[in-house]
């Protein structure tokens, strides 16, 4: 008989409960996991050592703008770097880089139960087919987070802006999860067809790249006319785009995707009224493209501002901001030195 791991004992649990795997436990996947954890639910995280070894010491703590602040102790938290404890999951969420998405269905492959349910919650519109793909014998379920969370060091993952998570499941096999996330106020919308969904998300997502070139916090950046003038013209671009393709973004907030660039655009004390009513962002939250750069990681440009300049590409459209901010970002990916914090006109300029 094969030996049993620590780590599948851990994983194991007790009970019925229903036995979830978060992959790729960085900040979205942390914070999930914890404020499912506080709500008693069976979860396993797989991530890093770096991130292990902050939870071994502090516990895993997950707070957001709201006031939320809950803190797990370190023995209550099952936090491993082995695959393998995704043998006997009922359910694995994806929280990895969209560019590690062929790796990780891999894995999942290779070590999960293929009656296990596995709901992609990560950035761009591609990974679900991906997943799809490499995992036939799966059920795969799009998702979307529309949330940003900081690692805030130590443990701390913090939430700082609203939303509520997308899962795509036409056949409703995820009710038990979705009742979950609901005990963990952290509520999903399910629906049949998640496509528009991830567009509108993706939408917001352009924010991304913005942030991390200009290095200052989101509500900050937000507060800059100068900055949301970068913002409206990505926007329109992204917009031109997919109206070109054909795609009509989904609203995914409370303001309507065509009006963006609109809003955007308007001087503070009129953008300060709307976004009073329509945005809710902590003073200290950035977006994790931000932090990748600070960690000398690879981002996801690819993925965001990337897959607008692949669909503009297709359809004949120019997108001369967005094209400029991907390579933007990948040069401070190579610089490895974080932010550029890069002005509003040091961003737009198309003449080096």
């Amino acid at each position: 008989m094969e030996e049993t791991s620590q780590e599948e004992v851990l994983a194991s649990g007790t009970g019925e409960k229903l036995k979830i795997v978060v992959l790729g436990a960085g900040s979205i996947g942390c914070y999930l996991g914890a404020c499912l954890i506080g709500q008693g639910a069976n979860v396993t995280l797989i991530g890093r050592e770096r991130i292990q070894a902050q939870i071994s010491e502090n516990g895993l703590r997950a707070s957001d703008y709201k006031g939320r602040d809950l803190l797990i102790p370190a023995k209550e938290v099952k936090f491993t770097t082995s695959n393998s404890v995704m043998h006997n999951a009922d359910v694995v969420l994806l929280c990895v880089k969209s560019g590690d998405t062929q790796s990780a269905a891999q894995l999942i492959f290779k070590h999960a139960n293929p009656k296990a349910i596995v709901v992609s919650f990560q950035n761009g519109v591609r990974n679900g087919v991906l997943l799809e793909q490499y995992l036939p014998t799966f059920t795969v379920l799009r998702g979307m987070v529309p949330f940003n969370v900081l690692s805030k060091g130590k443990g701390h993952f913090h939430c700082g802006t609203e939303g509520n998570l997308a899962i795509e499941d036409p056949d409703k096999v995820s009710k038990e999860l979705v009742s979950l996330f609901d005990k963990a106020a952290l509520p999903a919308t399910v629906y049949d067809d998640i496509t528009n969904v991830q567009w509108g998300k993706l939408l917001i997502n352009l924010n991304n790249s913005v942030n991390a070139l200009s290095g200052v916090p989101l509500l900050e950046q937000l507060g800059n006319p100068a900055y949301r003038k970068v913002m409206a013209l990505v926007l329109r671009e992204a917009l031109d785009a997919m109206q070109a393709a054909g795609i009509e973004p989904a609203r995914t907030g409370k303001v309507i995707p065509k009006y963006m660039p609109f809003i955007m655009s308007l001087p503070n004390f009129l953008f300060n009224m709307v976004a009073s009513a329509t945005l809710k962002i902590d003073p200290e939250a950035r977006s994790s493209m931000y932090e990748d750069l600070t960690l000398g990681r690879k981002t996801e440009i690819d993925y965001l501002n990337g897959e607008i300049v692949a669909l503009a590409k297709k359809q004949g459209v120019p997108v001369p901001v967005n094209s400029r901010i991907v390579g933007l970002i990948k040069k401070a990916e190579e610089d490895s030195e974080g932010s550029p914090m890069l002005s509003p006109e040091e961003i737009i300029q198309t003449n080096d």
